[in-house]
């Protein structure tokens, strides 16, 4: 065993992101933007957790989703940024007849069984490019992935991240509009 050299730091060293640099292309492996849960622990709240709290939480993070779990810890949704908006807190406020301090994450999250699936070992044998165009393709901006042999949630991927690893505008097309809701909640 031998002992490694100690430094300081200069007061140049700053902290570093991966969206500092340009080492993700459109032929890059998609495993590369995969969040692997099994590397990094995935950001997580309960589902009773009020949801005003948790949008605060997630800016002061500067996270755009957090996984929602049961008492269990047992995952049952996510919750994104878009799940928090002043819009989507309006529509469940009217839909469900409550105020928005009462709101809570399981309230806004999108639930487990409507969360689109990869699985791992298409992701391993997938460019960025391909990835790109699933999500593109069925209009969906975050993705799960799945080891099947393992029956593992084992990450996950987000449009958002996608763009900004690639430095490039990325977009989904979204399914439903909260006015959607909102008229569908008055009438």
């Amino acid at each position: 065993m031998k002992t490694l050299p100690l430094s300081r730091l200069d007061t140049a060293d700053h902290l570093v992101t991966p969206r500092e640099f340009d080492d993700i292309e459109q032929d890059s492996p998609a495993l590369s933007l995969m969040t692997d849960f099994r590397q990094h622990r995935p950001h997580a709240v309960s589902a009773a957790t009020p949801a005003l709290w948790v949008a605060r939480l997630m800016a002061t993070e500067e996270v755009d989703s957090k996984l929602v779990v049961d008492h269990h810890r047992d995952f049952i949704g996510l919750l994104t940024r878009e799940r928090l908006s002043e819009q989507s807190l309006l529509a469940a406020q009217v839909t469900q007849g409550i105020d928005r301090e009462s709101l809570t994450a399981a309230d806004l999250m999108l639930p487990r069984a409507a969360m689109p699936v990869l699985d791992y070992k298409d992701l391993a044998k997938a460019t960025v490019a391909d990835l790109v165009a699933t999500l593109q393709e069925a209009g969906e901006p975050y993705c799960l992935v799945r080891d099947h042999e393992h029956q593992q949630i084992r990450g996950l991927i987000s449009m958002r991240e996608l763009s900004e690893r690639l430095h490039q505008q990325l977009s989904v097309k979204p399914k439903s509009s909260v006015l959607k809701v909102l008229n569908h909640a008055l009438n």
